[in-house]
């Protein structure tokens, strides 16, 4: 990640960082894991996300579609 924000604008706008704003230091997002994927962290995301009016009519109990194509044999 710290690699893509070197050099991918794409990315610095993903993450909200501006062109001249300085990267983080690599060991962030190694101290930041175990917050980030703390359970209850990540089962309030999911629950949000869900709930999102842009993402809840693509949810379907239905079906679950899965694209094989660049798994090798």
């Amino acid at each position: 990640m710290i690699k893509q924000l070197h050099y991918n604008l794409l990315f610095r706008w993903f993450v909200g960082r501006c062109p001249d704003d300085p990267t983080w230091h690599p060991t962030t997002s190694t101290k930041n894991r175990e917050r980030v994927l703390n359970e209850q962290v990540m089962e309030r995301l999911l629950e949000k996300l869900t709930a999102s009016p842009e993402v809840k009519p693509r949810l379907s109990d239905e079906h679950d579609s899965v694209d094989g194509t660049l798994l090798q044999a």
